[in-house]
């Protein structure tokens, strides 16, 4: 007896396949698998803006606002936690900013525009009332929204976040010229895998994240015509320096949640304890031991129920089940061999 395995013929070798299934008993789909989020586009006083909104009317609105020179497709990288966005009943909006993906360059909008916009398409949308979450260089202009609109936010979730506009920030570097700046943006612009790219990461576990992220870097920074300007970066880089940058941060009165990796270089430890500092109504902060600055992707799902105003809870993968407890009952849970997350999280 013998058997053609991969164009050759082999002795004493028997392959089994599978049954087809009859046409007739295959009952296939009948509207389309998702994709990706839908771009839409909204004139605001003469200017187009671009957005997504991922969810369905009636939901609890989440504005999300990715990290420095991330596109609309920065939020396609939460979505391997989907299934569970939607059993949470979450809505995402995510607005474009100044020169990035389809949003065009204009050097005399900063801080205040961007909120302006965020809460152009609000309206256009019905939403009244929306938590905020912010990624990372998205902190500065999360803190702007927060403090503008103060009755309207649910909550406030900064994971990894830049402190840029807060009083007591960090030190910046307010010295260098626009054309410096071009100057040195110019290399990411060139080589966005490098600012895009997470190696070591526990996101790489994630089947397509890093692919995802290179899509980023293709909307963000090459979507537009003519030829690569890194002008957009450098001003994004430029408005914690500009007047106007530094909030109240008195305003920000939405009950606030902090996420952080204890291994961040990026945005580190520090960072987190100036907005705990800045903000009155702080009520928890996270530091996970040893991740690093993709931590909001990492504990995601958390985010996501807490988001969702189940801060009691705690997403915990047991017994091979991801499911959520109360928060007292965690570290026993942990010390006997449970582990924070979904359970996808866990080799």
């Amino acid at each position: 007896m013998t058997a053609c395995v991969s164009g050759a013929f082999v002795a004493g070798v028997v392959t089994a396949q599978a049954a087809k299934p009859k046409p007739a008993s295959i009952t296939l789909q009948t509207e389309f698998d998702h994709i990706g989020a839908e771009v839409h586009s909204l004139n605001h006083g003469g200017r187009d803006l671009y957005y997504v909104d991922e969810g369905q009317p009636g939901q609890r609105a989440v504005v999300f606002i990715g990290g420095q020179g991330t596109s609309l497709e920065a939020f396609q990288l939460s979505e391997f936690a989907r299934t569970s966005r939607e059993k949470l009943g979450l809505r995402v909006i995510s607005v474009e900013r100044n020169g990035f993906g389809e949003s065009p360059l204009d050097l005399t909008l900063g801080y205040a525009d961007y909120t302006a916009e965020v809460l152009a398409v609000l309206d256009h949308l019905g939403i009244d009332r929306f938590v905020t979450v912010a990624i990372s260089g998205g902190g500065a202009y999360a803190a702007h929204l927060a403090a503008a609109v103060p009755d309207r936010v649910i909550s406030l979730h900064a994971a990894a976040a830049s402190d840029a506009t807060l009083p007591n920030r960090n030190p910046r570097n307010c010295t260098l010229t626009f054309e410096q700046r071009n100057a040195s943006n110019q290399y990411w612009y060139e080589h966005a895998k490098a600012w895009w790219g997470v190696p070591g990461s526990p996101v790489l576990a994630i089947p397509g994240w890093q692919s995802t992220a290179y899509l980023d870097a293709v909307r963000s920074f090459h979507l537009g015509d003519g030829p690569v300007d890194p002008s957009p970066l450098s001003h994004e880089g430029e408005l914690p320096c500009l007047s106007g940058a530094i909030v109240d941060p008195a305003q920000i009165t939405s009950p606030t949640y902090l996420y952080w990796g204890g291994a961040d270089t990026t945005v580190p430890a520090s960072v987190m304890e100036n907005w705990q500092e800045a903000l009155p109504n702080v009520v928890r902060t996270t530091v996970y031991p040893g991740e690093g600055h993709t931590v909001q992707y990492r504990h995601w799902d958390q985010i996501l129920l807490d988001m969702a105003g189940h801060s009691d809870q705690t997403v915990v993968c047991k017994s091979g089940q991801t499911k959520t407890f109360p928060n007292a009952e965690v570290p026993a849970l942990i010390a006997g061999g449970a582990t924070l997350g979904l359970c996808a999280w866990t080799p």
